[in-house]
């Protein structure tokens, strides 16, 4: 005899569909309205999932949800720009169309409003940290690594460098999310992230984009 409310596959099944429901909502409602217009109240209308109590059986609070939202964004940038280097590419070539994708990628408005603007008020720096430390700050430490491996880039302390560079990066992207023409200052940071890059290669190199 079946269990009331079906077998425990199909209620995990249910609850996990609700939970990607309420993802799916909150990524969109932070991004067309940010974070501190949008309320628990939309957030179930929107994800269709139908009581506050659905709600928070998943997240305990509105940020618990942001930081999911956030996870997801940040992976997936970083499967989009890192994780998927030009064919063929070395090295370098990796290093730089990856941290030059994390650039481009602060012209989006889903990028601009959670990972730039939302991001670090909602999550605070030591939270936003610890999730990229385990993900695109992991990918760009291995990338260096392999450079500094094969001679491509100057024998410089890894971790130090993966640092500098993504603090860097973020300015950058920053800046190009505030402008009043992100397009032109993306254009004006990549050339300044290419003389950053060209300044530790141990060779000279032609800069990847301009």
């Amino acid at each position: 005899m079946a269990k009331r409310g079906g077998t425990d596959s199909e209620r995990r099944a249910q609850g996990e569909q609700t939970r990607r429901d309420l993802v799916a909502a909150g990524r969109d409602l932070f991004v067309r309205k940010g974070y501190f217009n949008t309320s628990i109240g939309d957030l179930v209308t929107a994800s269709g999932v139908g009581t506050r109590g659905a709600f928070y059986h998943h997240f305990k609070d509105k940020s618990e949800l942001f930081r999911a939202v956030f996870e997801e964004v940040e992976r997936d940038l970083t499967l989009r720009s890192l994780a998927s280097p030009p064919p063929g590419a070395d090295p370098w070539e990796r290093l730089s169309a990856g941290l030059h994708g994390f650039l481009e990628s602060a012209t989006e408005p889903e990028v601009q409003r959670i990972m730039l603007v939302d991001g670090p008020v909602v999550l605070g720096w030591q939270t936003l940290r610890a999730i990229q430390e385990g993900n695109s700050i992991a990918l760009i430490n291995e990338m260096v690594r392999s450079a500094i491996a094969e001679g491509i880039i100057d024998d410089l302390p890894v971790t130090e460098l993966t640092h500098m560079l993504v603090a860097s990066l973020e300015e950058g992207a920053i800046l190009v999310a505030h402008a009043k023409s992100p397009v032109r200052a993306r254009a004006r940071a990549a050339r300044v992230l290419d003389r950053m890059l060209l300044s530790v290669a141990t060779e000279p190199r032609k800069a990847l984009r301009r």
